[in-house]
């Protein structure tokens, strides 16, 4: 789309129709005949961060997906969301989850609008989106080895 290569969330309320650029701005109208103004600036800026990969694009949601509810196996996590597509990761992307039992992968809470899935006897918190742009938990291997150390004390 346009060659621009940023991937970015944005929220607009009702359906992308069109896009153009107008000099310094990325015009989106929109299906309510509303045009949003983004200034390539920005675009720009996002572009060069350094953690994002080349090919990157530029994502517009009418609504933002939510989560329906979750499925978890020994090497899977699938969330199924409100508008009955599924997403399915690795387990291995998770550590907490991987060492978890059944029971405490199975107990979780969907938080802010549907879009945080959170297990309190892991102390873990997974976002939707971060899901979508492919990302895994960034809880450092020391992090981990703290918590499965405590998780062990406390067994019985």
């Amino acid at each position: 789309m346009l060659g621009i290569s940023t991937l970015v969330e944005l929220y607009l309320g009702s359906e992308p129709m069109h896009t153009a650029v107008d000099h310094d701005q990325l015009l989106i109208t929109l299906a309510d005949n509303t045009t949003i103004s983004i200034p390539l600036q920005l675009l720009s800026q996002l572009r060069h961060q350094p953690n994002l990969p080349s090919d990157a694009q530029l994502l517009v949601w009418a609504t933002p997906p939510q989560i329906d509810h979750v499925h978890v196996t020994d090497s899977t996590l699938t969330v199924y969301l409100q508008d009955g597509r599924a997403l399915s990761v690795p387990l291995a992307w998770f550590p907490r989850l991987i060492h978890a039992t059944a029971a405490e992968r199975n107990h979780y809470e969907l938080h802010g609008q549907n879009d945080v899935i959170h297990w309190p006897a892991l102390d873990e918190d997974i976002d939707l989106l971060g899901l979508i742009q492919g990302g895994r938990s960034r809880e450092s291997e020391d992090s981990i080895q703290r918590w499965l150390a405590l998780r062990a004390s406390s067994l019985p």
